[in-house]
């Protein structure tokens, strides 16, 4: 990293990536280009490393990737922090889960694999423009699973928090939900990744629209929240812009002259 240079932090979907419209607004990708020249770009994403192809027009101005909501951190293609879920919890909520019938998976560093595919699991993946998964519903048994997921409602998922005290349930879609540890968050692996670069958070601006984005938006010097985001990320955000489909990461750049 160049010394004095701002780190920026990007989450993917209905931040960079316009999940409506499948793509990554144009404006954004000018907008990235004209900011790589004098600041640093992060890539801050509930994804893996593996699924990053929805926006490889700008993965070349990326150079650090905190990824699986804070769970696996790359800095200078070395990882850094990696925090993979113990099998032994994994396994007891995947026999909950087979028993009341609701599709699950798992996301590794480099690959996923899922207990059944579904029109819940259909519609999820192709709103966030990504390929199905494999079945796999061993997955965890013999690779690190950084984050899992369910597909189920909301009074399912209240009984999944109540049993499972030790794990959170963020919901990403209508019937998605990520499965992590209680201390994973993009926050956390922010506040990692600024350790190891020696740097201060008051010079890391971030964005963010979900509640994933939350304690990361909140504890940057400089949180921006998407139109569309939450009310929680707008909460504790100091500015929100336009939403992705209407140029907000193109706005709000150009609003605290951080491009022309």
């Amino acid at each position: 990293m160049k010394k004095n240079r701002k780190l920026f932090l990007f989450d993917i979907d209905g931040t960079l990536f316009d999940n409506k419209n499948n793509m990554v607004p144009v404006s954004a990708v000018t907008a990235l280009k004209e900011l790589s020249e004098v600041a640093d770009i992060c890539i801050a994403s509930g994804r893996a490393g593996f699924m990053l192809y929805s926006i490889e027009e700008i993965l070349p101005l990326v150079e650090y990737l905190v990824l699986s909501n804070g769970q696996y951190i790359v800095y200078e293609d070395k990882v850094i922090f990696d925090n993979p879920i113990p099998v032994s919890l994994l396994e007891n909520i995947s026999k909950e889960l087979d028993e009341i019938g609701i599709p699950y998976g798992f996301q590794g560093s480099d690959d996923e694999g899922i207990s059944k595919i579904d029109e819940n699991v259909i519609s999820c993946f192709e709103k966030l423009g990504l390929d199905l998964p494999k079945v796999n519903k061993e997955f965890y048994k013999s690779n690190n699973v950084y984050q899992a997921w369910c597909f189920c409602n909301e009074e399912i998922s209240e009984m999944l928090k109540e049993k499972y005290p030790d794990l959170q349930f963020i919901q990403w879609l209508s019937v998605g939900y990520d499965i992590l540890p209680k201390t994973a968050a993009k926050g956390l692996g922010m506040k990692k990744l600024v350790e190891n670069l020696e740097m201060d958070l008051k010079d890391i601006i971030a964005f963010g629209d979900g509640d994933n984005d939350y304690e990361m938006i909140r504890d940057a010097g400089l949180g921006i929240a998407m139109g569309n985001a939450t009310e929680k990320v707008k909460s504790v955000a100091d500015y929100i812009t336009k939403p992705v489909d209407e140029d907000g990461i193109y706005l709000a750049l150009k609003h605290f002259g951080f491009i022309k």
